[in-house]
Order: C-alpha cells, then structure tokens, then sequence
C-alpha cells in the first residue's frame, strides 16, 4: 500500500475508535450519570464508614466550591468510564493497523501478550478501587484531628487522588508482562534483574513519592506491590529462559 492509503486507513480505525468511546460517553453522561458518581465515589465513601464504626464523626458528602465543579466531574466519570469500557475496541483498532505490517511469528508473540495486558490493567484498577485507594484515604483521614480542624474535602480533589492511583497501579501491573518480554527477546534475565533488585527498590520508593501523597504510608503501600510484582517478573523470566533456550536450539 502506499503512504497515503495507509494515512487513510488509520484515519478510518481512528474514527471509528472514537465513535465507539463517544457513543459511550454520551451515553453514560445522559443515561447513567446518577450510577457513574455513586460508583466514582464509593471509595471515599468506604473510608467515612470505617472511620465512623471506629467512632469517627464525619461527613461521607463531598464539598464543592463552585456550580460548574459537578459538572465537570460527570463530564470526567463519564469519559473516563467510556474510555475503559472502549478501551478493548480501540486496541482491537490499532492491532488490526499494525498487525499488517508484521511478521506471522511477531503477530503471534504479541498478540498473545494482549489479552495478559488487559487483565493487568484490570487487576491494578480493581486492586486500586477495592483496596489502595480506601486504605489511603482512611489512613489520611484518620490523621486530622476534629477537635482542630473540619473534614470538608473537595470533589476535584479526590477525583484527581483517584485518577492519581487508578492509572498508577493500572501501569505497575504491566511490569510482569514488560519484564517478560524483555526476557523473551533476551534484554535482560533473571540474574541481572536479581542483580539490580535494591535498585529497583530504591527507585520503586521514589517513583511511589512522585506518584502519591506526600506521607510514608501512601508510599509503602504503592511501593510494596510494585517491589511484589518485580519478584514475580523475575520468577516468570526465571521460568521462561528453559522453554526459550530450548526454542533457539
């Protein structure tokens, strides 16, 4: 095909993309905004109540400062629920450009590294939703003294401690994978990443300072399962060098 056929055929797989992701975010800021915000902020809402049991007087209600700051939020939840939803169709899009310009053998290698992805990306987000994200707002909470100051926290800013960990751990669980197929394509192995383990560390603790509030807590806990899944991918290269070793001969 020539350069302009191609130009044509990612403007049509890219124009598809995002009318699929509009149709959704249309659709859920129309039909299911009501849903979308009780979803968006249950874990806030999870925190307050465990506070509350242990004898915590707050209020589980975020505060706004201004009319339009709701509706920027719907607007967010609303994109950012498409996104995710539309998330596979448009993957399926950019693999379906770029598998044509691919070997048989690089078409099966990555495509089969796809799906693995999608359900990291899935586990981080839900680890995040279910766990981190409670965890660290109760712990941040729980460290305001009432009889000093008011719990009145803002909407925009617990979207943005949302948004922060949602696509940080939804990141970190590719690390397995990404060690994985530096090991299949012999970048690396598992003795030089044992090697470079207290490196690794070091730089998981100071990525997780960058990418969290600033308290130790917030750190470990993002830290912790990035160092967890760095053992695990040197355990998958570990167990792939056998298979991939004896591919070669």
């Amino acid at each position: 095909m020539p350069f302009s056929s191609h130009l044509e055929e990612l403007r049509k797989r890219l124009f598809r993309s995002l009318l699929v992701v509009g149709v959704l975010f249309m659709g859920g800021w129309m039909l299911l905004k009501p849903q979308l915000q009780a979803i968006f902020i249950q874990p806030h809402k999870d925190a307050v109540a465990v506070l509350v049991e242990n004898g915590h007087t707050m209020e589980d209600r975020l505060s706004i400062l201004s009319a339009a700051e709701p509706v920027f939020f719907d607007l967010k939840v609303s994109l950012l629920a498409a996104l995710l939803i539309g998330l596979p169709w448009v993957i399926w899009e950019i693999w379906s450009f770029i598998a044509v310009g691919l070997f048989p053998k690089e078409r099966k290698v990555i495509s089969s590294y796809i799906p693995f992805g999608l359900l990291s990306g899935v586990a981080g987000t839900l680890f995040g939703y279910f766990f981190m994200i409670p965890t660290v707002l109760r712990f941040l909470y729980e460290m305001v003294n009432p009889d000093l100051m008011v719990q009145a926290y803002r909407l925009s800013d617990y979207f943005s401690i949302f948004m922060m960990f949602t696509i940080a751990l939804a990141l970190v669980f590719q690390l397995p994978l990404i060690l994985l197929g530096l090991g299949a394509a012999g970048l690396v192995d598992a003795k030089t990443l044992s090697k470079y383990r207290r490196h690794f560390i070091l730089g998981a603790f100071v990525v997780a300072a960058m990418v969290t509030p600033p308290d130790p807590f917030s750190q470990a806990l993002m830290a912790a399962p990035t160092i967890l899944l760095y053992e695990l991918g040197i355990l998958l290269v570990r167990l792939k060098a056998p298979s991939s070793l004896s591919d070669e001969t």
